[in-house]
Order: C-alpha cells, then sequence, then structure tokens
C-alpha cells in the first residue's frame, strides 16, 4: 500500500487571507453566525411576545364585552335619570318665572288707577295679555301710559277696545305687552 494520501487545498491560506474576497468570507464565517444567531434569538423573542399581545388583546376584549353589558344593563336608568334631572331644571326654571310673575302681578296693582277691572290676565314666555273694563277713557289712558312707563314691560300695544253696550259706558279691552328681558331676579319691590 503506498503512500498516504494528501490533502488537496486549491485555495492557499496565506494568498486567500490576503485578497478581499478571503477577508471578506474570513469576517462573514466569523462574525455572520453571531449575528444569525442573535437574529434568531431576536425573532424568537418576537415570536413569544406576539403571544403575550394576543393574550392582552383577548383580555381587553373581554374587558369591554363586560363593560358593553354593564352600560346597556343600566341604559333604562341613565335614560330615566337625564328624564328626571330636565324635569328638575324645568321645576326650577318655574320657580324663577314664579318670581317674576309675582313681582309683575304686584307691580300691575300698584300702577293700575281706579276704575280699571281686570277680567283675565295671562302670561305665556314673555308675554302678557290682559283682558280688562275701564270705566272711563281717562281710566284706560293712564293705565296705558302706567304700562308705557313700567320698568318690568316693554311694547305695550292695545289690541282690542269695544265699548259696552249694556248702558254702563265702560270700554272693555285688551292689552298685549312684553316683559323686558333685563329684568333681574333680585328686585323685589317694583
Amino acid at each position: 500500500m503506498g503512500n498516504p494520501a494528501k490533502p488537496i487545498n486549491l485555495l492557499t491560506r496565506k494568498d486567500f487571507d490576503a485578497s478581499l474576497v478571503g477577508r471578506i468570507l474570513r469576517w462573514s464565517l466569523i462574525y455572520g453566525r453571531y449575528i444569525i444567531v442573535s437574529t434568531e434569538i431576536i425573532v424568537l423573542l418576537a415570536f413569544i411576545y406576539r403571544f403575550s399581545l394576543d393574550r392582552q388583546i383577548t383580555d381587553l376584549n373581554e374587558e369591554i364585552e363586560q363593560k358593553s353589558a354593564i352600560v346597556i344593563a343600566n341604559q333604562a336608568f341613565e335614560k330615566s335619570f337625564r328624564n328626571l334631572q330636565n324635569r328638575v331644571n324645568e321645576i326650577s326654571g318655574l320657580f324663577a318665572d314664579q318670581d317674576l310673575i309675582t313681582q309683575i302681578i304686584h307691580h300691575l296693582e300698584q300702577i293700575t288707577p281706579t276704575g280699571v277691572y281686570f277680567t283675565s290676565l295671562s302670561f305665556k314666555k314673555d308675554e302678557i295679555t290682559i283682558h280688562a273694563t275701564a270705566n272711563t277713557s281717562t281710566s284706560l289712558t293712564l293705565f296705558t301710559n302706567n304700562l308705557k312707563t313700567s320698568k318690568y314691560l316693554s311694547d305695550v300695544s292695545i289690541t282690542n277696545l269695544l265699548r259696552d253696550v249694556s248702558g254702563t259706558g265702560a270700554l272693555k279691552f285688551q292689552i298685549v305687552t312684553s316683559v323686558k328681558s333685563s329684568i333681574s331676579g333680585d328686585e323685589t319691590q317694583p
């Protein structure tokens, strides 16, 4: 048997390490495996992190479903609460209007001359309608002048005027007037 076989190396080590391709190949073989291993570790960590994110998403979806069920269950209560709150606001507005109406009635009592008698008095939002009877035209004139100079009322207009034909000669009239918007609620005396 003969000579042992010699290994054949077509690339010489000295020449290969000196060339540019050899240095790149040597660097990539040494450091490339570290880069590949670290990239695989990052990919595995991202894959594991994905599972934790999926679990968090599932938990959040379940929590949303629970809270939406609570909202749906309390929807009737919320509706009745809002209805009650609106009614309370309306009532407080009526109390504020009631004070104003009381002040205006007291003021009308003070400025109404003798000989003028109210048949009806109606209040709408910012408007007052007065149905009355005056014994004389002087009483009617004095009353309308008092209304025009009132600090509570504005836009005074006589919308209906009739002479009573029953023999008394009284004047039946209707006056429509507006409440001034600058009236403060803290005034107690007109």
